[in-house]
């Protein structure tokens, strides 16, 4: 006479759909088999299979994730100190334009710029400290050196030095391209 095990079955569909306790109804299921005349022993054995793989390949997924440049602290401060700096640089490279002309007023936004630009690559050295990555700490201080040209550059300029003008233009010529570095190697599992 053939019983059923309800328990093998739950255990083979659960082992698909949700690992653990695929593992725990299959092994239930299996106890059960010897009191069921061996019903559902095969399916048991083949659910607690199932199970330890799709688990094995759920864990590996999960320390792969956690290893990548992705999760590295360094990649979120950054990306969150960029994302958070990026309205105020637009503001205020929206207001030095808006001023052109106006002396005093263009004076006053390009030091806010400056100051907004310092502080961001504060912010870069400090997640370019918390990266564990060696090549996501390499990304964010090649950005991070960058600023420091453009800042350095634009205040010799403004003191009147236009000697530094292509020198800075190259620098701000690269912070895109650092930036896109930066979500490269910060976007990848």
């Amino acid at each position: 006479m053939n019983r059923r095990n309800g328990f093998a079955v739950a255990g083979i569909v659960l082992a698909i759909l949700v690992w653990p306790l695929g593992l725990i109804f299959s092994v239930l299921g299996l106890v059960k088999s010897k009191a069921r005349a061996g019903g559902g022993r095969v399916l048991s054995i083949v659910g607690i299979i199932v199970a330890l793989l799709v688990g094995a390949g759920s864990i590996g997924v999960v320390v792969v994730a956690a290893r990548s440049p992705a999760a590295d602290p360094g990649c979120i401060a950054a990306e969150n100190d960029a994302r958070a700096l990026t309205s105020k640089i637009t503001a205020d490279d929206n207001a030095i334009s808006r001023d052109q002309g106006n002396a005093s007023a263009e004076r006053t936004d390009i030091h806010r710029f400056i100051t907004d630009m310092q502080t961001l690559q504060s912010q870069l050295n400090a997640a370019q400290a918390e990266a564990h990555h060696q090549s996501v700490q390499a990304k964010i201080g090649a950005m991070s050196a960058d600023l420091g040209i453009v800042v350095s550059d634009l205040q010799a300029v403004q003191r009147g030095n236009t000697s530094k003008v292509n020198q800075l233009d190259a620098a701000a010529g690269r912070l895109q391209g650092d930036g896109s570095a930066i979500d490269s190697i910060c976007s990848s599992l």
